[in-house]
């Protein structure tokens, strides 16, 4: 997996879809500060991310409390007609364990993930900020 541990923490709040679309809420937390925004999703991502989102990794009661977080990396490996297939991670942790979640996505998910690892500042994302 490619991974930057520099990124900020992205803690997922929530993936639903509405009339804009698919989304993931983040809270993304960097050293100068936090921010609530929204990620657009294609249907892979969101579909194979949603099913991620909702395993219980250590235990099938659903009042625990879990946190996912969207880890900053993602896989690809080659298919043999030139294409590529992408995999993002996720995090479950309840309490002190922690558990990685791989899922497919598309290339321009795995794409967004390395352009994020350019943003140093919460405020370079107010354009995505939550707004209830």
């Amino acid at each position: 997996m490619t991974r930057n541990r520099e990124l900020p923490h992205f803690v997922i709040l929530g993936i639903s879809k509405d009339d804009i679309g698919r989304f993931i809420k983040i809270k993304a937390t960097f050293p100068d500060g936090e921010i609530v925004f929204r990620w657009g999703l294609d249907s892979l991502t969101y579909v194979n991310l949603n099913k991620a989102y909702s395993t219980r990794a250590f235990d099938k009661m659903p009042n625990l409390n879990y946190e996912y977080k969207l880890l900053n990396g993602y896989s690809s490996s080659p298919n043999p007609d030139n294409t590529r297939n992408f995999s993002g991670y996720i995090e479950c942790i309840l309490g002190k364990q922690t558990k990685q979640i791989e899922f497919k996505c598309s290339e321009k998910f795995a794409g967004n993930l390395e352009w994020m690892s350019g943003v140093k500042s919460f405020e370079e994302l107010n354009h995505l900020i939550w707004k209830d």
